[in-house]
């Protein structure tokens, strides 16, 4: 079963068990509960961009320890009728073009009625884009721009060449540029990966290709070995560890009783209902990324107070985004 596949099942397992307690969990999908933690927070970090944690799915600890008990939620708007833009729709008519070359007669027969289902869907110059009947676009400079990056990468990891790469980071919403050592060119899931030593970050990342702007090899050469450790390069966890500070939020009066309710019965989280109706949540702070974007997702009705140092990130990330949407 693929990674991907394994975390959807275990999505649907606590679905179905709401409430068991971590330790249940673990042995009934043969984790244990520290793996169990990683993986729920790996699921965490699936989004929409800028690639913010909780846009689909979160999950919440009541109790301490093993005998903790887990609840999954979804995200408001699963809640509400799903509505394609017309560019979702163009993309997923594309999509499934595209998987139908190569479908089974049931599975055809399931994307046609799917295409049919979006053209009925859709109105005016959207409906018109929809029932052409030319073939769905391809992208071919696309793909050869793929495997001219994996060629060059692949080189560079052969010959020990420094590289220099202009990436841009999801998390962080900005393009910068990056000097690296290549270990690897990595095949994980969907994505192609350069798994690399990074002086900027000063420690290993994994550098999604498609996210690679340009890259060029210097002259430059490197004798140090990727670490033997390959869990090396990925995303601190985000609510255990050791924590890197104390994170506090203010939470307005429409949002308050909802997200005490939340957070009731977290280890280690400090709730301050207050007077006007408002209230603050005081919490260990593991992953300032995870941090950003819990926060960005209460929009107006959530005040990041502490750290301080944070207040100045959250406030570049929104200015970025507000760049990148504008």
């Amino acid at each position: 079963m693929s990674e991907v596949a394994e975390l959807v099942s275990l999505v649907s397992f606590l679905v179905a068990n709401e409430g068991i307690s971590l330790r249940e969990a673990a042995k009934a999908t043969h984790r244990t509960p520290k793996r169990l933690l990683s993986d729920l927070d790996r699921m965490v970090m699936c989004g929409v961009p800028p690639y913010t944690p909780s846009d689909y799915i979160n999950y919440s600890l009541r109790g301490v320890g093993d005998q903790a008990r887990i609840r999954v939620n979804f995200a408001g708007h699963f809640a509400r009728p799903l509505n394609f833009t017309p560019q979702e729709a163009l993309a997923l008519k594309y999509a499934l073009e595209h998987f139908s070359r190569s479908a089974d007669p049931e599975s055809l027969k399931q994307a046609e009625d799917m295409i049919r289902l979006l053209r009925e869907a859709l109105h005016g110059r959207a409906q018109e884009l929809l029932s052409d009947r030319g073939k769905g676009f391809v992208t071919p400079r696309r793909t050869e721009r793929m495997r001219r990056m994996i060629g060059l990468l692949s080189k560079a990891v052969e010959e020990r060449r420094v590289v220099e790469i202009e990436y841009y980071s999801a998390h962080r919403a900005r393009l910068a540029t990056r000097t690296v050592h290549p270990f690897a060119v990595l095949e994980i899931g969907a994505h192609f990966y350069l798994y690399a030593w990074c002086a900027l970050a000063g420690d290993t990342r994994h550098f999604r290709l498609d996210r690679i702007r340009d890259a060029r090899l210097l002259e430059e050469r490197f004798a140090a070995s990727a670490p033997k450790r390959r869990e090396a390069g990925r995303m601190d966890s985000l609510f255990h560890g050791t924590p890197k500070d104390r994170l506090v939020v203010r939470f307005s009066r429409e949002v308050a009783r909802e997200v005490c309710d939340e957070w009731e019965g977290s280890p280690d989280v400090q709730i301050r209902p207050l007077r006007d109706g408002r209230a603050e949540i005081e919490t260990p702070l593991y992953n300032q990324f995870w941090a950003i974007g819990f926060v960005m997702g209460f929009g107006d009705q959530a005040e990041l107070l502490q750290p301080k140092w944070m207040r100045k990130e959250l406030e570049q990330t929104v200015r970025q985004s507000l760049k990148a949407h504008g």
